[in-house]
């Protein structure tokens, strides 16, 4: 099973938005982008809010995460009356369904009508309030199906009790959802191991039966761990405790588990280290320590008292040879993956029947940029198999083109204001209205509103490498005409000369000053229009440059005045069809294409009269390089 998409209502400052991840290609990963203040961790606390893991759900303050009275919109807190709902869009496949029947047949004697199984089902998750009270919670399938009990011979429809039965069914089998705030990344110098401390420390004690159950030898924190520390005997007080337990043997079998679990996070943490990042990481390995602590329990008013039910808790090192550091000693990139590694390889390998949604909230946001360009390599690596990852962010570095087609623009109210960041931060509660959109959508349909979408525009902007000059060079007028001259480059496999964009036909002064200079072996080409002639004229009168290497389009290619002039009608067409476009595609509208084609790796013939158009240019260039 998947989700194909989730409809919010009501959650905090959405009214009503819907979240589509059905059109996924390549890895399974999700980007959502935004400003500040735009409601990007909303959206993933209300898909998180659909199935989250214990563990997860736990860290947000409840089982479900985001406590009931905390969803209603801030400005009806008082008078909310209606319903909070996410409901999910779960495909299902024919195995599913197969294994879901046979649950269904087996152990309730309940039959479905096979005939009529839809692809896709609904399950929404609803809370009623009243007046800004909660009253009730839903669970509801919305799919209309057929069944019958064995001495039935007609199908109907599911009586209350036996919707029950088949939601459950369903249910059990779509993706847990887990969430990981940023806060969560900020990795403890040490957690419990017994119910002892926050959700913090429950979240990382699970994390750690996560290490031992990757390890495959059956370990487990209670039996191998909590229960040789609170052995009966050895309920005592705190002194009598230390007497005994420095006579036992258990003190090493739980040191060998924590030798156990230090090898199996040593060997995935620092292989993948270094698959990703390079380095060498011979010699180090990651450590675990324990100790015993006094046992300790508070009352329902938090006062602390002792007991004789004493506490374990756990601190990872890393030794590096001779040396050992505190996990929190390392680098900031260095704790950030080791914690996203501990959070989703072994979680993943606990999950192994289900399939998982991992949520990020600003991953990586306070790495350097290099980092944030490497981890996001190790996305995919989660997202395998049935598993997805999505992920917030409003920095360029963690954007990869590749992954275009699922990125989401979240804004927060349906008409954007044109006013300043600090303006969209500070809007009144009642004018939110938080929307999600697939970024082509959103750049068709809101062009002028660049702000929301602005780091992916960053992430594509072409910077030229500091050796493209020592190469033989193109240099053309703008954004537009490099990537239509680079898209035929690489369609055509030409490699012989680098293609760089100026700024304009009158920006070329300083790079025609290095051109002669440096007897660099540049070509500028200019529109053939009024404008290009006079630049042309004047870069070779100032700047003493060969007329030869200061040419216009329409001086290579006949009744052509720009390079945009190469994109025929038919290559038009295809650009409106694929942008899904009502009309001809505009320059801004053929840039995208280009560049989203170049950053996908997905350069193939747009028409017969732009392959040949390309390559008689490209032809032409030769002739005067030589």
């Amino acid at each position: 099973m998947r989700y194909r998409s989730f409809t919010i209502k009501n959650f905090k400052g959405i009214k009503n938005t819907t979240v589509d991840f059905s059109s996924a290609h390549g890895a399974n990963v999700f980007a959502f982008v935004g400003l500040n203040e735009s409601g990007k961790t909303t959206i993933l606390e209300a898909i998180h809010s659909f199935s989250p893991d214990r563990a997860t759900g736990e860290l947000l303050g409840g089982e479900l995460g985001v406590p009931f009275s905390e969803r209603v919109p801030r400005h009806q807190i008082s008078s909310f009356t209606a319903d909070i709902s996410v409901a999910a869009n779960i495909e299902v496949t024919e195995r599913d369904w197969r294994s879901i029947t046979a649950e269904l047949s087996n152990s309730h004697g309940l039959l479905i009508d096979t005939s009529r199984l839809p692809q896709f089902v609904v399950l929404d998750r609803h809370q009623r309030f009243q007046n800004g009270d909660f009253k009730e919670s839903f669970f509801t399938l919305r799919t209309e199906l057929h069944v019958r009990v064995k001495r039935q011979t007609k199908w109907r429809p599911p009586s209350v009790e036996e919707q029950k039965l088949i939601r459950t069914a369903i249910f059990n089998r779509t993706p847990d959802i887990a969430y990981f705030p940023t806060f969560i990344f900020d990795f403890p110098e040490s957690f419990y191991l017994t119910n002892r401390g926050s959700n913090v420390d429950k979240f990382y004690r699970q994390v750690f039966q996560d290490i031992l159950d990757f390890d495959g030898k059956g370990l487990t924190v209670d039996r191998d761990i909590v229960r040789r520390v609170r052995a009966e005997e050895r309920r005592v007080p705190w002194l009598n405790f230390l007497s005994l337990w420095s006579t036992v043997d258990d003190r090493e079998k739980i040191q060998h588990v924590m030798d156990r679990a230090g090898a199996a996070a040593t060997s995935l943490i620092f292989g993948k280290w270094n698959k990703i990042f390079g380095e060498d990481t011979k010699g180090k390995e990651i450590v675990l320590n324990y100790e015993i602590i006094e046992g300790e329990i508070k009352d329902a008013k938090g006062v602390a008292s002792k007991t004789n039910d004493h506490d374990v808790k756990v601190t990872f090192q890393i030794r590096d040879r001779t040396r050992r550091f505190n996990v929190n000693d390392r680098s900031l990139g260095f704790r950030w993956f080791f914690s996203f590694m501990l959070f989703t390889q072994f979680r993943v390998a606990r999950s192994a029947s289900r399939p998982l949604l991992f949520l990020f909230d600003e991953p990586a946001s306070n790495l350097h940029a290099a980092a944030q360009q490497k981890l996001i390599e190790s996305f995919p690596e989660v997202a395998k198999n049935e598993n997805c990852l999505a992920y917030s962010t409003h920095s360029h570095y963690m954007i990869e083109p590749k992954w275009l087609e699922q990125t989401f623009i979240v804004t927060n109210r349906a008409e954007s204001p044109e006013g300043s960041v600090l303006d969209d931060v500070s809007l009144d509660d009642e004018s939110l209205d938080i929307k999600v959109q697939k970024y082509r959508q959103f750049s068709i349909e809101h062009s002028n509103q660049t702000s929301y979408f602005q780091p992916i525009l960053d992430r594509l902007e072409v910077v030229p490498s500091r050796f493209d000059f020592k190469a033989k060079s193109v240099i053309v007028e703008g954004k537009s005409d490099y990537y239509i001259l680079r898209y035929g480059a690489e369609l055509h496999k030409i490699k012989s000369f680098s293609i760089i964009p100026g700024m304009g036909a009158g920006s070329f002064g300083a790079l025609v000053a290095l051109s002669v200079g440096w007897n660099l072996d540049c070509l500028f080409i200019l529109d053939g229009d009024k404008k290009g002639k006079q630049e042309a004229r004047r870069y070779v009168d100032e700047y003493c440059i060969s007329p030869k290497l200061v040419k216009q389009i329409s001086e290579l290619m006949q009744n052509m005045q720009t390079i945009e002039d190469l994109v025929d009608e038919s290559a038009r067409e295809i650009i409106a069809s694929e942008l899904e476009l009502d009309g001809k595609p505009d320059k801004g509208q053929i840039r995208r294409f280009f560049q989203e084609r170049l950053a996908s790796n997905n350069v193939k013939s747009v028409s017969k009269a732009f392959d040949s158009n390309i390559m008689k240019l490209i032809s032409e260039v030769s002739k005067i390089f030589p």
